[in-house]
């Protein structure tokens, strides 16, 4: 089996992820994947970056030998509590960031499905920190993830052939013609 390249991708989506929030919208003043929450006064407005769930995606097989999963990523944006209008201007960032995701489609640079805007509702209570509004905003994104088979050297390497009606099948087989190995 070929490299596994679970840890790559994710790398590189975090990576994708991060920066194309933080290009998009210049406004926040922390953008950051698994802020730990000791780590001192939060610059604000923030939004602050988990992967949450990785659950097997409804294609769970398609040839590869790859996990087909559903990666679900949210995004905690945060205002001070205190600031003049902060319960607008905090609506109207976690809308602004789940329309963008819906109109974005996919990362840049990294293989995957396309985004599905799961929902942006205000974070519970029970979870808020003092000083703080903050609402969630949730996707998901389809990747496949380990080793892709087909890419191992040591594997069965297809080759394309072809034959023409009516002699198709698998009692013709030594009857079909090999494609040119430089056909598009």
């Amino acid at each position: 089996m070929a490299t596994d390249t679970s840890s790559t991708i994710l790398d590189a989506l975090h990576a994708a992820i991060e920066a194309a929030i933080r290009t998009q919208f210049a406004d926040f003043a922390t953008v950051e994947f698994y802020r730990d929450a000791n780590t001192g006064a939060l610059p604000t407005p923030a939004c602050l970056l988990a992967m949450t769930r990785c659950d097997r995606g409804k294609d769970s097989d398609d040839g590869t030998g790859q996990l087909q999963a559903v990666l679900r990523f949210e995004a905690r944006i945060s205002v001070q509590s205190a600031a003049a209008g902060s319960a607008l201007q905090l609506r109207r960032a976690a809308v602004a960031l789940t329309t963008w995701l819906h109109q974005l489609g996919r990362f840049p640079g990294v293989p995957s499905g396309a985004i599905g805007v799961i929902a942006a509702l205000p974070e519970d209570a029970a979870a808020a920190q003092p000083d703080l509004r903050t609402w969630v905003v949730e996707w998901s994104l389809p990747v496949a993830l380990g080793g892709n088979a087909w890419e191992d050297t040591d594997g069965v390497v297809p080759q394309a052939s072809y034959s023409f009606s009516p002699e198709i099948g698998q009692a013709h087989e030594p009857r079909y013609q090999p494609l040119a190995e430089n056909t598009p």
